[in-house]
């Protein structure tokens, strides 16, 4: 398989499969839809003057949506789009109301003025959003890699607007300085000034399905589970993409803001944003993970005041597309103890996780998607 830049062999981390101390949801969830299945309509709604791409996820019967239901919105990854969450939106379908959208630049949203790709203007984008889909109550946020990281400057900045947070291999900063990582140092050579031009040939010169299958390589903690169909799907959806001139320069300015993020110092670095978070927050994380190494898990969740976490055996950079129901039961599992949290007179609704922390494992979700 293609990739757009050499990655390292997938770091096997399932010894930390122990650390989970998340609990798991035992109530009855539909059949895992397949991957290939049509993706949800969507629609534009206008942000600051800047069409969003957002799809609304069917109820899990097929008919109307409950709009009483509390509303989740999901956010992609890097080169992602709001179809990465297809199957675990429809799993919780009949447990909340469902938003997933395309980031500004990826899918069919409109790039930012003047192509400046920022976290925290990703993260007023999704506030902006959030008004018109949910204006008088706080939401759920489940995010996914770079997604991961808008959500929680989302949920440090604009507090009131979030009810918890759901972390997917949030692409955390690794500064360590170690030879045993999982990602590849050399992607920091994209801060180097004049190399955006050569990054977005290299993007450019890798066909449709090539990028779906590398794709597939990089995220996937076991790729073989995609058929033929699955990548051919996705090579599709590519290929309308490459027709949109900002395609390639958005996974790569992407990038580099996320980097440039990594050195933020002060109030909105990665850890002084978490400390701010007070909703209950799940992290979740595969073992095998090659984008973001599983080791940052223990300390990623330790980041937050009110966590739980999730280690997936044998699962990659994506796992509610490789493992959507055992992280369905998961997410749904924390949504439940925020409730009864606010329920209890008395109750700090901040404070809901299993009281078990990370390293513990009497509470903790099964790795597996059954």
């Amino acid at each position: 398989m293609s990739t757009p830049w050499p990655m390292p062999p997938a770091p096997d981390r399932g010894y930390l499969v122990a650390a989970s101390n998340a609990r798991a949801a035992q109530d009855q969830l539909p059949v895992e839809p397949p991957v290939a299945a049509p993706p949800a309509a969507g629609r534009f709604l206008s942000v600051d003057d800047r069409g969003v791409y957002v799809r609304e996820i069917p109820a899990a019967d097929g008919g109307p949506v409950d709009e009483s239901l509390p509303v989740t919105l999901y956010v992609h990854g890097l080169a992602g789009s709001s179809t990465n969450f297809d199957s675990l939106a429809t799993l919780l379908a009949g447990h909340t109301r469902g938003f997933s959208l395309d980031l500004p630049g990826f899918g069919r949203s409109d790039p930012p003025p003047r192509e400046r790709y920022s976290l925290l203007d990703d993260a007023e984008v999704l506030s902006g959003l959030l008004r018109q889909l949910a204006p008088d109550r706080p939401v759920h946020l489940v995010g996914n890699s770079l997604g991961g990281m808008v959500c929680t400057a989302l949920a440090a900045r604009h507090p009131e607007q979030v009810a918890t947070m759901s972390l997917i291999s949030p692409a955390v900063p690794d500064l360590r300085l170690t030879q045993d990582r999982g990602a590849d140092p050399r992607l920091a050579l994209l801060l180097a000034p004049g190399t955006m031009p050569a990054a977005v040939r290299r993007l450019a010169s890798v066909g449709p399905l090539a990028r779906a299958q590398g794709m597939a390589a990089l995220c996937y903690g076991d790729p073989s589970v995609l058929t033929d169909d699955d990548l051919r799907i996705a090579a599709d959806d590519l290929g309308w993409r490459y027709g949109l001139p900002w395609v390639h320069s958005s996974t790569v300015q992407s990038l580099r803001s996320l980097m440039r993020s990594y050195l933020r110092p002060g109030p909105w670095s990665f850890r002084a944003a978490a400390a701010r978070v007070a909703v209950p927050t799940l992290v979740i994380w595969g073992a095998k993970d090659r984008l973001v190494d599983a080791k940052l898990a223990v300390p990623t969740a330790a980041a937050f005041s009110d966590s739980r976490l999730l280690i997936l055996a044998d699962t990659g950079h994506v796992s509610m597309m490789e493992q959507p129901t055992a992280t369905a039961r998961a997410v749904l599992a924390l949504w439940q103890d925020a409730e009864t949290a606010v329920d209890v007179p008395g109750a700090d609704p901040r404070r809901t996780g299993s009281g078990a922390p990370p390293g513990t494992s009497a509470t903790a979700v099964a790795p597996s998607s059954s």
